[in-house]
């Protein structure tokens, strides 16, 4: 077992937890602004044995995300999976790796081509929002039919607390009409809200065991290229929350996270206040931060 925070939650009661423990059939999409705050690496790490997987990324800046993504899958032997680059924010600093960009090709920005992959597919449809919902907003516009087939889980928001209430989330303040157009859109969208995400129990620092297991003796490439984007990050700050890989547990129904309903009002710059006249939309009620991150230890040993 890894090492893991020395604080613990105290986890309230609630409804019972959701069933399930994984996706094994219809289709996985990771929407991510990887390779930069690693969490959303980790995350890519954790879903390489995820049958019927796609990825685009969010945030994209000159395509180099999707070449990341490429390589990254691709030392992961998983060249089949489609990698689209989505969405450019213009985010130039928001993208950690240039010093591996060597040899890596371009992906295909082509949304028509993920709609009819989405369009093709046989059961739900699990849309894992890890980043700014630019992607899901642009193809809900452009291809409303899916919007009862997509199962949306989105990492964003905030309800009580956040560490400057003055605006919204990362995710949602990065494109908050795209935003504010998805969370209109999307049919029951479920979100992993920063109450729960920004906290001291999923903190990675670089002192865990976890990373020294990504750089040991005998890891795989794509363990070192997660480590990589660790290294570079911890440039920058001391610690990574784990906001995504528990996102992406939300969105396999994994029992250590269960949810509840509220309804929110969207103001214009994406937050949300609750609002017995607003949207409905599901939040998370209970997580279970230890049983989380033994989850997500074991999802990324190899």
């Amino acid at each position: 077992m890894f090492d893991s925070p020395d604080e613990s939650v105290a986890v309230p009661g609630g409804a019972p937890p959701r069933r399930g423990c994984g996706a094994s059939t219809g289709l996985v999409v990771l929407d991510t602004d990887t390779f930069y705050d690693p969490d959303d690496t980790v995350t890519l790490a954790i879903a390489r044995t995820q049958p019927n997987l796609v990825v685009i990324t969010s945030d994209e800046t000159r395509g180099r995300r999707a070449r990341m993504v490429r390589r990254i899958l691709d030392l992961m032997d998983r060249p089949e999976v489609p990698v689209f680059a989505g969405v450019d924010l213009g985010g130039e600093h928001r993208f950690l790796l240039d010093d591996h960009l060597e040899g890596t090709a371009p992906q295909s920005d082509d949304l028509t081509v993920l709609a009819e992959i989405c369009s093709a597919t046989d059961g739900p449809i699990r849309w894992v929002g890890m980043g700014p919902m630019s992607n899901i907003a642009r193809l809900l516009s452009s291809a409303p039919e899916l919007t009862e087939r997509i199962v949306l889980t989105q990492m964003g928001g905030w309800l009580d607390r956040y560490r400057d209430k003055t605006r919204a989330s990362h995710n949602f303040h990065t494109d908050p009409v795209a935003a504010g157009l998805a969370l209109r859109v999307a049919y029951q969208p479920r979100l992993v809200l920063s109450d729960f995400t920004n906290v001291s129990q999923i903190e990675v620092t670089a002192d865990w065991a976890f990373i020294r297991h990504l750089r040991a003796p005998g890891a795989p490439a794509w363990a070192r290229l997660v480590a990589a984007n660790f290294d570079a990050w911890f440039t920058r700050r001391p610690s990574s929350r784990m906001h995504d890989p528990l996102t992406f547990a939300a969105a396999l129904d994994m029992p250590f996270i269960t949810f509840k309903n509220e309804t929110v009002r969207i103001e214009q710059d994406a937050r949300l206040f609750r609002d017995p006249a607003g949207r409905p939309v599901s939040v998370p009620d209970t997580v279970d931060y230890d049983s989380f991150l033994e989850w997500m230890h074991e999802g990324v040993r190899w």
